[in-house]
This record gives structure tokens, C-alpha cells and sequence, in this order.
């Protein structure tokens, strides 16, 4: 079971108590990933997500069959967080910017979380809602500027 103890440092996780590490803990793995590796494809099967323990990465999305970067996360961030929600084909891609160390929740670690950990679960889900809700937010602000320079 790895050490998530570092996670309390970061804003999102602030409110996870020692039992709530444990349990997210128990329910994940690390994995490590090499500078510009790719760490999960567009379109790809949604299956897990991932906290950035230490390196970073760019969320990539394909237009025109051109690689855009649209996002560049950092640790205590989160990507593929949608996986655990809806199961759908990932939405972009996802490439390490340096070595990188990973903690991966999969879909089936998130369920056992639910059902032995429910409060922690909550917490998580309380988290990944209020991420989502302020990219979604971003992501608003920046069709409005888009469309400006398109009229």
C-alpha cells in the first residue's frame, strides 16, 4: 500500500484525515512515468485517475490531427478523473513533461473505496466535483473569448 500522506499538503485533500489516506491508500498504486512518455491516449478505455505525486504532465487534445496542449498539471493535481464518473473513452491525451510519479485510482479501486470507505469516497467525489465544476467554468470564460475574435 503506498504512502498518500503527501496529499494533505494540497489544497484539494486538505480535509483528508490520517483514516481517509489510509483508506485512499489501500485502493491505489503508484506509478512512475519517463519524461515524454505517454501515460494514456485519446479515445482510449476510461478506467482509472491520477494524482500527480511528483513531476507534471500536458493534457493533449487532437484538432485537425494537429496535438494541441490544453492544460499543464502539477503536483496535487488530478487528470482522468471523468473515467471514475462515466466510464466513457478518454476525452484527451495525457503526456509526463518530466519523470513522473503517479497515484492511480482505478474504477475498481474507487468502488471497493465506496463500499468500505464510503465517507472517505464522499470526500474524494466532493473533490473531483469542485475540480470539474472550475474547468468547466475555465473552459466557458475561454469559448467566450474565442468567439470574440471568430464574430
Amino acid at each position: 500500500m503506498p504512502d498518500v500522506s503527501y496529499l494533505a499538503k494540497y489544497a484539494p485533500f486538505k480535509t483528508f484525515d490520517g483514516n481517509d489516506l489510509g483508506s485512499l491508500g489501500s485502493v491505489g498504486e503508484e506509478k512512475s512515468f519517463q519524461k515524454d512518455e505517454l501515460i494514456f491516449d485519446e479515445d482510449s478505455k476510461g478506467d482509472s485517475m491520477y494524482v500527480i505525486k511528483s513531476g507534471g504532465v500536458k493534457i493533449q487534445k487532437k484538432v485537425k490531427n494537429q496535438e494541441n496542449t490544453i492544460a499543464v498539471l502539477n503536483p496535487g493535481e488530478f487528470f482522468g478523473e471523468m473515467a471514475l464518473l462515466d466510464g466513457q473513452p478518454r476525452s484527451a491525451a495525457v503526456r509526463a513533461t518530466t519523470d513522473s510519479t503517479v497515484f492511480m485510482i482505478s474504477l475498481e479501486g474507487y468502488q471497493t473505496l465506496r463500499k468500505d470507505s464510503p465517507h472517505t469516497a464522499l470526500k474524494l467525489m466532493d473533490i473531483i466535483i469542485k475540480v470539474l465544476s472550475n474547468r468547466l467554468r475555465q473552459a466557458n470564460k475561454n469559448l467566450e473569448v474565442i468567439s470574440f475574435w471568430i464574430e
